[in-house]
């Protein structure tokens, strides 16, 4: 079991043998570190995380509160650890603005006993918790709202552009129909080219706009009954042509059928976009893992997955990774870390929306120089379910 810790930062010596003392004393689980001054503190803090920390209000180079302000973090308004705040004359002063600016809890000295302390620690970490938890909810609810606002804006954008395009397409069948008439060889094959280079472009930009509607929902797909190590096979041999050889596919299959009721087509082009991701983050080549497994999610287990039975198609790479703020946007229509012209940053989107047109989740965990891992749940077709819910399928892969 891995130890608990704390911090304790107090100028008086006997005040942090004291505490130290408090907390071993009743459970040997608690490893207690040691800070005499504000500066030290904040620099053992930036540097280590603590189960909880113990504040002396007064302290050589700055008070309590000063270094709570100092660590407070106003993006995700809470402070790096629990906080309880140790105060020598119960000052309500001192422990409303300790409470303001996040402690979690605070003791007078005078009062200051071993239960006392260890139920302070039990209660500022069950706060803390909580307080990470409901940010983590309503980080991922935030996120969740802002690609809806995107699809709904993408949608508008791609019906008025597609209404363009079909004017536009329309008009270049007239002209080539009209150049048939025109006498002049050479004049009626340079406009022959003109037309076909809009009517490319044109036809390009519908491509644009069949995958926008696929982010936004709204393209109809045409799903059939698949079992998932089948289709995940199937874009493994042409992933060995794609990806080159500096990139090693590992591949593991769950053993049992996985059928899933998806389109075909979008889920190998889903794939292959992920792939294809992966092998950019790799320039000097890696490992990329693909993986299939049954999961059964139970009723809160999973916040970002329903409850259900789903098979899981895993893609891990050994690439580059990405920061946070780019994880957060990659399936953003438009968003690319590419150079212009290098991708229009649309690819991702489409996975995306695919997934849930089909009624599953995409899951991506991400670090720099950590690589890249995306989760793909697809739930069960009707039978295979039953099974699995039941225990009848195995959990393997």
């Amino acid at each position: 079991m891995t130890a608990l810790t704390a911090l304790v930062i107090d100028d008086d010596r006997a005040d942090r043998m004291a505490i130290a003392r408090y907390l071993q004393g009743r459970s040997e689980d608690i490893a207690v570190h040691e800070a005499e001054t504000g500066a030290a503190a904040a620099k053992m803090l930036s540097e280590n995380s603590y189960d909880c920390v113990f504040l002396d209000y007064r302290l050589p180079d700055m008070d309590g509160v000063a270094l709570l302000r100092r660590m407070y973090d106003a993006d995700t308004d809470m402070l790096p650890a629990p906080f309880i705040m140790l105060t020598g004359q119960g000052s309500e002063d001192v422990m409303s603005d300790a409470l303001r600016w996040g402690a979690h809890d605070y003791i007078v000295k005078d009062n200051m006993t071993a239960p006392a302390l260890l139920v302070a620690f039990s209660k500022a970490r069950e706060v803390y918790d909580l307080q990470r938890h409901r940010r983590q909810a309503e980080e991922k609810l935030r996120h969740a709202q802002k690609l809806d606002a995107v699809g709904q804006l993408t949608s508008g954008i791609a019906h008025d552009f597609n209404n363009l395009l079909t004017v536009i397409l329309g008009n270049t069948r007239i002209l080539s129909r009209r150049m048939e008439g025109v006498a002049d060889e050479g004049l009626r094959a340079a406009m022959h080219g003109k037309v076909a280079a809009v009517e490319d472009a044109a036809r390009r930009g519908a491509d644009l706009v069949r995958h926008l509607m696929v982010f936004t929902r709204e393209r109809p797909i045409k799903p059939e009954t698949l079992d998932v190590n089948e289709g995940v096979r199937g874009v493994v041999e042409m992933l060995g042509r794609t990806l080159g050889a500096r990139i090693e596919i590992d591949l593991s299959l769950a053993e049992a059928a996985l059928p899933v009721f998806v389109d075909d087509t979008m889920l190998e082009n889903a794939l292959i976009n992920i792939a294809v991701n992966a092998r950019d983050a790799m320039p000097k080549g890696g490992s990329l893992r693909i993986g299939t497994s049954l999961e059964c999610v139970a009723e809160g287990e999973e916040a970002e997955v329903p409850p259900g039975s789903y098979a899981v198609v895993t893609l891990a790479d050994t690439g580059d990774g990405m920061p946070e703020h780019v994880r957060q946007r990659i399936f953003e229509p438009f968003f690319t870390t590419k150079p212009a012209g290098e991708g229009t940053g649309l690819g991702l989107s489409m996975v995306y929306g695919f997934i849930r047109q089909s009624g599953g989740q995409i899951q991506v965990e991400s670090a720099l120089a950590q690589g890249t891992t995306f989760r793909i749940y697809l739930p069960l077709h009707d039978a295979a379910a039953q099974k699995a819910e039941t225990g009848e399928m195995k959990h393997a892969g």
